[in-house]
């Protein structure tokens, strides 16, 4: 027996289909060609047999950040998990790696529906005898429009079209309307729908001729080769991966290679790659499609899909209308094919009259000044760990005790940056390893879970356990999870949840700090907490974090939140009565911002009506938190007296943040101010430097810079 092995390949963000397919989450995980996420249809059209050939349990081929996702639309499935995107080549190279050689792997793009399945069994099994015989198979499909976003392959004739399959005599780029209209009439070009057929062994010399550095490079990367066992998730190395080029098999391999056969097929397939092939799946006539909570009158051959707001259309023809939590798309439906910088421009987190000039600076600084010089010098290279202070010219202070939130924050920090796509010379994904490393050695406490404070040589000096410093280990490794898909990861930020939940506690609801903080409740530690429950629930769907969150968002709204001042206060007693004196009557503006924006992502993610909060923080933090100069205290009391004469760089971070997601709580155009204002007295574009601290006469003198801060300028700047 034959044995067949399908390998789904699951890249892509599904660009053309937003806001319902996102980076966090794309298509393939959706439910748009039927009951099931697309992932899970493919398996399912998946036949056990093919006459004297045995398919294999699919697996699949995806980036690690989606290891969690895959269990729960692929259940027991095994996986290749690439640390980075690199396009096909590599992908197929690892599936090929992932069998034996005399088995037939299949690749299968995630994203694809096929209407006729039994037309598409018949066409594996005529591929299956080519591929059987040596050849690489591709799948062409027989197209029925003059399609202008796919790719073709050039056959010798159209007879050959007819044939059971046939040499590829080209492979065409996406052409022009008038091109492809040729394309249609001649009738010897397919559509190249992705999907490949081949033993495992031709495609490794093919690959082993025409692209070694593919091979080499997933070769080292891969910790084991030969068949996957059902379950398995075999991770490719980081450091060797990076090396093999970002490139699709079709140009990598299939365009040079000698034996490459066409076997066509009409299957009913589409890629659903944009909206007007998803109104085309449901009927591409007058009438319209509607998904979701959407309605429409006097309107007719639009598709409107709505997963979260009602959305009501009136009087319009031959639009799309998508609408999420994380936005609304409009576009005729002949151009949803070219929205593409349309959502680029709408993904930005800067409000859409932010002057682009000034988001380029605050981009350049960060990425050009400020983070080089952290991933250059952060590192303590003898003792090891993050040191907690950096000279303003760059050189580190590795004396200095190193509280132990800081490395936490460093790994949220480069992994932030890995997911807005900088990794410069791999410095990001090296120092979120090494802030692993740490986290998961030395960084702990001999009490469990991790300490309180370590000395320049990087041992523990003060082994206590605090609320604030787990809740962003919490994060630290939940936002590596997310950027990396790192199994270490994941399992330290399941271990900082527990660790709290068992050791974080005070009497009555709430968590606390009795090792460093006894009789106590602060909303820090919370705020942060639910900012940690809300990256791990994004990056792995556990219905645990969803109920933490929902926890949090009721602390702060019975206990943390006034309602008289509109305003968040800092210390408790333990039944959350304010604290005595100045403690209790302490309110820092810049986390009544940073609580605005939080519970804004706690409404985008699961629902919950938190937006009349959001800006009852924000207008009490804009009334009566800033000083004379404008810019935000960080301190004040209730009626807006100063309890701080300082205005530290991070409460202007927030207030931005918070700006740029409420722009509607200022008059237009004011987060561009508050930006400009901000790099005018803060920034030092030529330098890696910043000012800390503005007294009322200034910038107050300081000779270092702390660790704590970028991720504040990763968090308010990073996505500009």
């Amino acid at each position: 027996m034959t044995m067949m092995r399908p390998f789904i390949l699951c890249g892509g963000s599904g660009t053309r289909l937003w806001p319902v397919s996102t980076p966090e989450r794309p298509k393939q995980f959706h439910a748009l060609s039927g009951a099931r996420s697309m992932i899970a249809e493919t398996a399912a059209r998946l036949p056990a047999a093919l006459g004297p050939v045995t398919l294999a349990p699919a697996a699949a081929v995806a980036g690690a950040r989606w290891r969690s996702a895959l269990a729960a639309h692929l259940p027991g499935g095994a996986m290749i998990l690439e640390p980075v995107a690199r396009n096909s080549g590599p992908a197929v190279a690892a599936a090929a790696l992932c069998a034996a050689g005399d088995d037939l792997v299949l690749i299968l793009p995630a994203d694809h529906h096929i209407a006729d399945v039994a037309a598409f069994h018949e066409a594996l099994a005529r591929g299956a005898d080519a591929a059987a015989d040596g050849a690489l198979v591709t799948f062409g499909i027989r197209p029925d429009h003059a399609a202008t976003g796919y790719g073709y392959i050039e056959l010798a004739s159209p007879e050959a079209a007819r044939e059971p399959f046939a040499p590829a005599q080209a492979f065409v780029e996406k052409p022009v309307r008038e091109i492809a209209e040729a394309y249609l009439a001649g009738g010897r070009h397919l559509w190249n729908a992705g999907i490949f057929l081949f033993r495992a062994g031709a495609m490794i010399e093919a690959l082993e001729r025409h692209a070694p550095d593919i091979l080499d490079a997933v070769r080292a990367a891969l910790p084991a080769a030969g068949p996957l066992a059902p379950g398995e998730a075999r991770a490719l190395g980081r450091d060797a991966f990076v090396r093999a080029p970002s490139i699709s098999i079709d140009y990598a391999v299939m365009e040079k290679a000698e034996r490459v056969h066409v076997t066509p097929a009409s299957i009913g397939w589409s890629d659903l790659g944009d909206f007007r092939a998803l109104k085309a799946l449901h009927g591409l006539d007058a009438d319209s499609v509607l998904i979701g909570p959407a309605a429409q009158t006097h309107a007719s051959g639009n598709l409107i899909f709505s997963t979260g707001p009602r959305v009501a259309v009136r009087g319009v023809s031959g639009i799309a209308v998508a609408a999420s939590p994380d936005g609304v798309l409009v576009t005729a439906l002949d151009e949803a094919a070219e929205i593409r910088s349309a959502v680029e421009a709408a993904s930005r987190s800067y409000a859409p009259n932010l002057n682009p000039d000034l988001a380029a600076r605050a981009r350049t600084w960060v990425y050009g000044r400020m983070l080089p010089a952290w991933t250059a010098a952060g590192w303590d290279p003898v003792h090891g760990g993050f040191v907690e202070t950096l000279t303003r010219t760059g050189a580190p202070n590795l004396a200095q005790p190193r509280r132990g939130r800081v490395a936490p924050r460093q790994v949220f920090a480069f992994a932030t940056a890995l997911m807005h796509g900088w990794d410069k010379d791999g410095a990001a994904s090296r120092l979120v390893d090494l802030g692993l490393d740490l986290l998961d050695g030395r960084a702990r406490s001999p009490y469990g879970g991790w300490a309180h404070v370590l000395d320049g040589s990087g041992a523990v000096s003060d082994p206590r356990r605090d609320l604030y410093d787990h809740a962003f280990v919490a994060l630290g490794a939940a936002r590596a999870f997310q950027a990396t898909g790192d199994a270490r990861a994941e399992r330290l930020a399941r271990e900082a949840f527990a660790v709290i939940d068992a050791t974080q506690r005070n009497g009555g609801p709430g968590w606390a700090s009795p090792e460093t903080a006894p009789g106590l409740k602060q909303s820090n530690p919370h705020m942060h907490m639910l900012e940690a429950s809300l990256v791990w629930f994004e990056a792995s769907g556990d219905p645990e974090a969803r109920a933490r969150i929902e926890t949090l968002c009721w602390l702060f709204e019975a206990f943390m939140f006034d309602p008289a001042t509109g305003a968040v206060g800092e210390d408790y007693e333990a039944d959350w009565s304010p604290a005595p004196g100045a403690a209790g009557a302490r309110i820092e503006p810049g986390h009544c911002y940073e609580w605005a924006w939080l519970l804004a992502e706690a409404q985008r993610l699961t629902g919950r009506d938190t937006g009349s909060w959001s800006r009852r923080l924000i207008g009490f933090a804009d009334a009566h938190g800033r000083g004379r100069d404008g810019f935000t205290l960080d301190a004040v009391a209730a009626d807006g007296t100063p309890m701080a004469t300082t205005a530290r760089a991070w409460p202007q971070l927030e207030r931005i943040r918070a700006r740029l997601r409420f722009p509607e709580t200022a008059a237009p155009g004011e987060a561009g101010r508050e930006l400009a204002g901000f790099m005018a007295a803060y920034i030092d574009e030529a330098s890696l430097a910043w000012c800390d601290r503005r007294e009322a006469d200034g910038c107050a003198p300081m000779d270092y810079l702390p660790a704590s801060m970028p991720y504040h300028f990763m968090t308010a700047l990073g996505g500009l």
